[in-house]
């Protein structure tokens, strides 16, 4: 329980977390939104000294790039329809990646996509999906979100489309079901509504994952795909680094363990039929599903906070030092206690492959497909 000093910085806190919010609503420009959002560093910091839990501040920060993102999003759409008028019809801007799981650190770049019902002749509608799509990552650009390198964003058709094309492109992905097919398809379990009409993207979300559990050949070829990662610690608890270029000598937390740990725990939820896209709630609902038994559960959440913890402080660090973002960290700086967590976050990461990779072969076995 906080003491009163530590109960009235709490407080302070919280009214600079609502400050924040209320600044991004009464943004006229998106430099007053750019502006905002590089005050991260201070006002994370102190959500740390505060006493927040990792999960509290995350869900604060998350939160917070929404609002940032939702109103960059509005300014393109009322942009858009200035100059082309109205849609006929709905449509749903999302995120995709660690933004739908709601793992973004201070600085993060895009990755989204649009699904739209609009009930115009295709030529308008392509029309209006491309310039809002475009205008929307340019804004979003604007306001402090470089773009994706791996250009996964909705200017770039492959992630913006009608109901039914989205429904086909997936249909073809699983026929196919090449490892890239199963790259786009895994990404497509992490996503979340940003701007528009939600029902749009719930109902194909829903859809999706009834539609991939009548594919049991494609589940059980996602789970070992996500299992197959290797995870660079052996069995001595030795942890590999880098061995070449500019990060050698350097962990990178990003690929090392947690991209292997979400991955495992979306696959997981997936084979559950688990909707949830944060992987915290996938993590509870897999519980009380009957996969991880309480124990294991508690373990799972004890890493995990243990990783958003280490990718927050280095995120801050670097940009404290004007340093370009990314997840390599020297092991030397953690100290003895956070090396040997992160080496039994490792081995823990490890079963939940093996798991993930059991079960996806458990659930083809059992269709009878």
């Amino acid at each position: 329980m906080l003491n009163f000093f530590d109960e009235s910085k709490g407080k302070q806190v919280a009214f600079k977390i609502h400050s924040v919010k209320e600044k991004v609503q009464k943004a006229a420009t998106l430099e007053e939104l750019r502006r905002v959002h590089e005050k991260f560093i201070s006002w994370i910091q102190a959500l740390q000294d505060s006493q927040h839990s990792i999960g509290e501040i995350y869900a604060h920060l998350n939160e917070t790039h929404d609002v940032i993102a939702r109103k960059a999003v509005a300014f393109a759409y009322e942009r858009v329809i200035q100059d082309i008028g109205e849609p006929e019809g709905n449509l749903c801007f999302f995120s995709m990646g660690s933004s739908a799981r709601q793992e973004q650190t201070i600085w993060t770049d895009q990755d989204n996509g649009l699904i739209h019902d609009f009930r115009m002749d295709q030529e308008k509608a392509e029309r209006f999906a491309r310039e809002f799509s475009e205008a929307s990552v340019h804004y979003l650009s604007e306001a402090g979100y470089p773009l994706c390198p791996g250009n996964v964003m909705a200017s770039n058709p492959r992630w913006r489309h009608s109901e039914s094309e989205w429904k086909t492109q997936m249909a073809a992905y699983w026929n196919k079901t090449s490892e890239h097919d199963l790259k786009y398809l895994m990404m497509l379990l992490d996503t979340r509504p940003i701007f528009g009409n939600p029902g749009l993207l719930y109902q194909l979300k829903s859809w999706y994952l009834h539609e991939l559990r009548q594919h049991p050949n494609v589940i059980m070829k996602m789970s070992s795909l996500a299992g197959s990662h290797d995870i660079p610690i052996n069995f001595a608890g030795m942890i590999f680094t880098e061995r070449w270029g500019k990060f050698a000598g350097r962990f990178d937390v990003k690929q090392g363990v947690f991209a292997p740990f979400t991955n495992a725990v979306k696959v997981l939820a997936a084979i559950s039929n688990v909707e949830e896209s944060s992987t915290r709630a996938r993590l509870i609902v897999l519980e009380e599903r009957g996969e991880l038994s309480l124990l294991q559960l508690e373990d799972c959440i004890l890493a995990y906070d243990f990783l958003l913890d280490l990718r927050l402080c280095h995120s801050v660090k670097a940009r404290e030092n004007d340093d370009k973002l990314d997840y390599h960290i020297l092991l030397s700086r953690l100290g003895t206690k956070r090396v040997h967590q992160l080496k039994d976050t490792m081995r823990l990461v490890k079963w939940l492959q093996k798991k993930t990779k059991k079960r996806g072969i458990q659930f083809e076995q059992s269709t009878g497909f």
